[in-house]
């Protein structure tokens, strides 16, 4: 059950990531994105046209999570970080 919970959870943030980045497609401008499966630590890398490659990074404890349907606040969150980042101005020197 564990195991299938981390690969729901990666097909779920695969899903969340490609939503938001259609949702933002008039203002952010992807040149490529990818998840990498570098167990135990789980990375979306992803770059912006005009800016530097980044990585949010996730464990297998939180890929789990949003594995479960009724994990509805750390999906959020997830959401928002993602959001965040695609959101971001500036090439990280803030």
């Amino acid at each position: 059950m564990s195991q299938r919970s981390v690969e729901t959870g990666k097909r779920w943030i695969t899903n969340s990531f490609e939503h938001i980045s259609t949702e933002l497609k008039d203002t952010v401008v992807l040149v490529h994105w990818e998840l990498q499966d570098n167990d135990p630590e789980y990375r979306l890398c992803f770059q912006i046209a005009g800016q530097e490659e980044e990585t949010l990074s996730f464990t297998r404890g939180t890929l789990r999570t949003c594995g479960k349907a009724d994990e509805e606040a750390v999906r959020q969150r997830v959401e928002a970080a993602i959001r965040s980042r695609l959101t971001r101005r500036g090439t990280g020197a803030e």
